[in-house]
């Protein structure tokens, strides 16, 4: 019968139109098994957006990459190490071998926490199979609903955590937030005594809780904003913000606080601008959030305000123009610096001349931290015209080219002006620049090899060395995540931009080994920059 069948369909086939298109184009038709999405497979990023493949775990040992994620911080210094760790994080894949993998997945959602990705993690959560019952995971996605302001998911996720007979403070304490929010004050108590009796007794919730429910004390306590539970009850209760209430912010509670439309000012603002450097709040929310800020509030508000306030009372205005510029100049690091050269180029580039020689290189500077090739040659021909010396405009030269990709006669060429536009007074500081292009891929001729051996490359901390050495054991697997996740690590603090040449080398050629050569070439232009200062 079966055969039959066969043979009925193979006569179907060889009257169709069909059929000899087919046997002209004899390409195989992939299939795959469709299956439940779990904590390693679940993303929140294509690859057209910049996932990784699938297997990017595939060859990593999942304990040794708990202690990676474990590792990464929750504020960057460096944006284009925050994107790469961003990429990774986001990217679905197989789980790795091992009986680590669900600790290590924890892990994951956990630094997605730090970093201040709220809505990916809520997504990622939802989408996680039988994982978004794991009880760590889903306080991670309660913290991040509370965070997107969504408190209907967050005491969703409260209710239907299954932690057993003694759960998490977090979960006890959320509980009681979201009972007295509701009203239910009996369920609020009841979920305090259970902490009490648990031994997670804290004063503050007890007394937030209390005034969010509507039976505030004599002296209701001072706002906390140390995490997106506390800010979100301090708002719920109205709680008055104490001194220096943002010291101690995580990212997931400085997003809700930014987000909150009846947040104290000015610490709605300070939060929505440091939401904003930390990578966590868009430029375009960030600059609504901070536009609305009441112009009766003058005092301890962030920089840049004030240079918004002057580009929104006359834009594109000489005065605007110097608001922006001297922001620019007061970067104290360079991340600091291409957050405001993102937030304001737009601006930037509607300006009609800068206020002076300093300003007009600064905004060429800062054309190229926002990734913006045409604008950037636009002012670098700007900043020539005005008389700004070549030797500052170097190495934006290079970091230009770093963008763009560094092979071929375009890197050389680059090359050959930067070790020209230093001089002999700055052939060291030209020498790391060269040094960088060279790991990008740029062919380095007879000429440049002597000048970097005559010139040893200067400047900048030793990298991670215990990171290093990982790192090239993980090219070596192809370990793919893994090798990304060191490439971070390996970098310090301070990022690529405070590396010296001899890790930025190793750093960039790794990258490149792994295919990602866009992540390499931000590395390589953001140690260029930070050179240009």
């Amino acid at each position: 019968m079966m055969l039959s069948r066969s043979l009925a369909l193979g006569a179907a086939l060889a009257v169709s139109p069909l059929a000899a298109l087919a046997q002209s184009s004899p390409t195989p038709i992939e299939t795959e098994q469709l299956r439940e999405l779990d904590a390693w497979t679940v993303s929140a990023m294509t690859r057209g957006q910049g996932a990784l493949a699938p297997d990017l775990w595939r060859n990593s040992d999942p304990a040794f990459l708990a202690g990676l994620f474990d590792r990464l911080p929750a504020a960057y210094e460096s944006p284009a190490a925050q994107a790469l760790a961003r990429r990774v994080l986001l990217s679905g894949g197989e789980a790795p071998g091992g009986d680590a993998a669900a600790a290590a997945a924890r892990k994951r959602f956990e630094a997605l926490g730090k970093m201040g990705a709220a809505d990916e993690l809520a997504i990622m959560a939802a989408g996680a199979g039988p994982a978004q019952s794991d009880p760590a995971i889903a306080q991670y996605a309660a913290q991040a609903e509370l965070a997107r302001g969504a408190r209907p998911q967050a005491c969703a996720r409260g209710r239907n955590i299954n932690a057993g007979e003694a759960p998490p403070p977090f979960i006890l304490r959320l509980r009681a937030f979201c009972a007295a929010a509701s009203g239910d004050r009996a369920a609020a108590d009841l979920a305090l005594d259970v902490a009490r009796s648990a031994g997670a007794e804290d004063a503050w919730y007890t007394g937030a809780v209390a005034a969010a429910g509507g039976t505030p004390g004599t002296r209701p306590p001072a706002a906390r904003y140390d995490n997106s539970l506390s800010t979100a009850l301090s708002l719920a209760a109205q709680l008055r913000p104490g001194p220096n209430p943002l010291n101690n912010a995580s990212t997931l509670s400085l997003l809700a606080l930014a987000r909150a439309e009846n947040g104290p000012q000015p610490q709605r603002a300070q939060a929505a601008a440091m939401a904003y450097r930390r990578g966590a709040l868009g430029a375009a929310d960030a600059r609504t959030i901070l536009v609305a800020t009441p112009a009766e509030i003058t005092a301890a508000l962030p920089p840049i305000v004030a240079a918004l306030r002057q580009v929104q009372a006359a834009p594109g205005s000489l005065q605007a123009a110097s608001a922006i510029a001297a922001l620019l100049r007061q970067a104290a690091a360079p991340a600091d610096f291409i957050a405001s050269a993102r937030f304001f180029k737009d601006d930037i580039s509607t300006m009609q001349a800068a206020p002076d020689q300093a300003s007009a290189l600064v905004f060429a500077r800062a054309a190229v931290a926002a990734g913006d090739a045409a604008l950037t040659q636009r002012l670098m021909a700007s900043a020539r015209q005005a008389g700004v010396a070549e030797a500052s405009l170097a190495p934006l030269d290079a970091a230009l080219i770093a963008l763009s990709g560094a092979s071929g006669d375009a890197g050389r060429t680059a090359m050959h002006r930067r070790i020209d536009a230093g001089g002999a007074s700055l052939a060291r500081a030209a020498a790391r620049d060269v040094a960088i292009l060279s790991a990008l891929g740029a062919p380095a001729d007879g000429a440049v090899l002597a000048f970097l051996t005559a010139n040893p490359p200067q400047g900048g901390n030793r990298a991670d060395s215990a990171a290093l050495l990982a790192l090239t054991a993980a090219v070596e697997r192809r370990a793919t995540g893994e090798a990304a996740l060191l490439a971070v690590l390996a970098c310090g603090e301070g990022g690529p931009a405070r590396l010296d040449a001899d890790g930025l080398d190793r750093v960039i050629r790794a990258l490149r080994a792994i295919g990602l050569e866009q992540d390499a070439r931000r590395f390589a232009a953001e140690a260029l920059l930070a050179g240009a200062g």
